[in-house]
C-alpha cells in the first residue's frame, strides 16, 4: 500500500512542470518575506526566518525521508546530527536525510528558510487529520499528507514542490560538499555516479583504448 502510494509520490513530483515551478520559487524565496499560506496566519513581522528547534529539524529531516527515504542512520554525509524517528528506515540506502537535506534548508543560496515557517504549519495542519503530529506518524500516514500537500487543488502547491525540491537537491546534486565524488556524497553511491574527477577516472572505460587515427584534414568525417 504505502509503496504503490509513494510511487505516485515520485510521480507528481517528477513532472518537468513542477520542477520549472519549484525551480523559479526558489529563486525569489531568499528574498522574499515568509509567505502566507492560505487558510494560515502570516508569520509574526520581524520574525526569523526559520527558528530553529530540535522538532522543526526532526520534522524536516522526516519530510526529507518521505521524498526519498533512506536507511536508519545517526549521521549524514557531514556529520550533523539525523534526530530519532526522522528517518523511517524503509529503504536499505541513504536517503535524502543522509546527504544533508536539513543544512541544504537552511543554506542561505538555496532560499528555502523564508518560507519553511508557513510551510511546516500546512504540513502540521494536514498531519493532525492523520492522527498526530507528521514525526509520530508512521511512514505510509507520511506519504499521505504529502500527497494531500501536492494535490493540484491546494492553492500552496508550489510551496510543496518547493519544499520537495530541497531533499532531491541534496541527494542527487550533493550541493554542500565541494568537488564530491561517491566516497564523501552518499547519494551519488546510490546513483552509482563517481563524482568529481578533475584528471579522470582511470578506472572507468569502455575497456578500449581511444582512437588516435587522424583525418587528412584535420577535421571531422
Amino acid at each position: 500500500m504505502s509503496g504503490d502510494a509513494h510511487a505516485e509520490l515520485l510521480t507528481r513530483l517528477s513532472r518537468r512542470d513542477v520542477l520549472s515551478r519549484a525551480s523559479k520559487l526558489a529563486l525569489g524565496l531568499a528574498i522574499l518575506p515568509p509567505l502566507p499560506l492560505p487558510g494560515l496566519p502570516p508569520a509574526p513581522s520581524g520574525s526569523a526566518p526559520m527558528p530553529r528547534t530540535e522538532l522543526t529539524d526532526a520534522t524536516l529531516q522526516a519530510f526529507a525521508d518521505t521524498m526519498l527515504p533512506g536507511r536508519l542512520a545517526q549521521r549524514t554525509d557531514l556529520g550533523n546530527p539525523i534526530y530519532p524517528l526522522a528517518i523511517a528506515g524503509v529503504d536499505w540506502r541513504p536517503g535524502a536525510v543522509e546527504t544533508d537535506a536539513l543544512a541544504a534548508a537552511y543554506h542561505p543560496e538555496i532560499g528555502f528558510a523564508s518560507v519553511a515557517p508557513t510551510f511546516l504549519s500546512d504540513l502540521e495542519a494536514r498531519s493532525l487529520q492523520h492522527g498526530g503530529d507528521f514525526l509520530h506518524l508512521d511512514f505510509s500516514s507520511r506519504v499521505q499528507v504529502c500527497l494531500s500537500g501536492l494535490e493540484y487543488q491546494n492553492p500552496s502547491r508550489e510551496v510543496w514542490e518547493a519544499a520537495a525540491a530541497v531533499p532531491f537537491t541534496a541527494f542527487c546534486a550533493a550541493v554542500l560538499i565541494r568537488d564530491a565524488t561517491w566516497n564523501d556524497a552518499s547519494g551519488y553511491r546510490v546513483m552509482g555516479l563517481p563524482g568529481t574527477a578533475p584528471n579522470g577516472y582511470t578506472d572507468f572505460s569502455y575497456r578500449r583504448r581511444l582512437s588516435r587515427e587522424r583525418t587528412k584534414t584535420g577535421s571531422l568525417p
